[in-house]
């Protein structure tokens, strides 16, 4: 079978006439769904076995200034849909954007693009800026174990550090997957992203049972048994997470992480951007008008990239 047939085939089951199949942004009175299972889902969309390994779509790999200049793939698809997240929307609708990537394709574009440093428009001034880093991003790039862990194979002889940025979900639910990332320990970064620090406050931010508020902390804890650099950073904005919540989340880091312990500072503390799609996701979680017609121009726009 075709990889387009693939993918309408795909777009059919998950959201043609029935958008409830798969899990978009929040609306008002939303059912809180199982963040493993939602994993399950989106690997379904966004991974593909291929003749070079298993295949994993992507929106952009590019070059950014952050890092002190560092070369990005910009992973598609998430299991958490925080109300705040800035990500683009291949987060709510993977199966109808980017493309796929083996392994091998995408450590040569991330080469390509940190040996051509910064183009991108609107960051000019950068130009200049030496890219010496490595780096996935943008939703969750831990969906595809072993297109991850392949991609690192690729690129463990290069000499480029690599920095993973995850919600922690799924390295929480999988000791296993932390301790085959341990292997690449000499020249990985890990940053495991804190959405929560109770049950009540994981659920009213990403739409999750609340049980699952456990994983990211689960995660931190094996990447550090694991001697995997990782450090803990988290949606503290006061708009956000109440300041007694956010004393929990530090008081729960410190006892796993012993740099948190003797520095909170150490805690990578996040604020809120005012970006189009964070915008738009906080709208629709309290405004059930907006949120279905947020829905229906996403479903038209996007239907004519399939």
């Amino acid at each position: 079978m075709s990889r387009v047939v693939v993918l309408r085939a795909l777009s059919q089951k998950n959201c043609s006439g029935n958008m409830m199949t798969y899990q978009r942004f929040l609306a008002p009175g939303f059912t809180p769904y199982d963040p493993l299972e939602l994993a399950k889902e989106t690997e379904r969309i966004v991974t593909l076995e291929g003749s070079q390994g298993l295949e994993r779509k992507y929106t952009d790999i590019y070059s950014a200034p952050v890092y002190g200049g560092i070369a990005t793939g910009y992973a598609a698809g998430c299991c958490l849909r925080c109300i705040y997240c800035w990500s683009n929307w291949s987060r709510d609708f993977p199966e109808r954007l980017g493309r796929f990537y083996s392994p091998r394709e995408v450590a040569e574009e991330l080469f390509k693009a940190a040996e051509g440093g910064i183009t991108s428009p609107g960051w000019e001034r950068f130009r200049r800026l030496k890219v010496r880093k490595l780096r996935l991003s943008g939703c969750e790039p831990t969906l595809g174990k072993k297109h991850l862990l392949s991609l690192l194979n690729h690129i463990e002889r290069s000499g480029y550090p690599f920095y993973l940025e995850t919600n922690g979900i799924l390295f929480g639910a999988d000791k296993g997957y932390v301790k085959r990332l341990s292997t690449f320990s000499k020249f990985i970064y890990v940053r495991v992203s804190f959405k929560a620090a109770t049950p009540e406050g994981f659920t009213q931010r990403t739409g999750a049972v609340g049980k699952y508020y456990e994983l990211p902390f689960r995660a931190l804890k094996y990447l550090l048994d694991e001697e995997i650099y990782a450090r803990p950073a988290a949606m503290t904005d006061p708009r956000v997470m109440p300041k007694r919540e956010r004393q929990i989340l530090i008081e729960r880091l410190g006892e796993i992480d012993s740099r948190i312990a003797r520095d909170p500072e150490e805690l990578e503390e996040e604020r809120m951007d005012a970006y189009q799609t964070t915008i738009s996701r906080l709208r629709a979680a309290f405004d059930p008008r907006f949120a279905k017609r947020l829905e229906k121009e996403a479903s038209s726009k996007f239907s004519v990239m399939l």
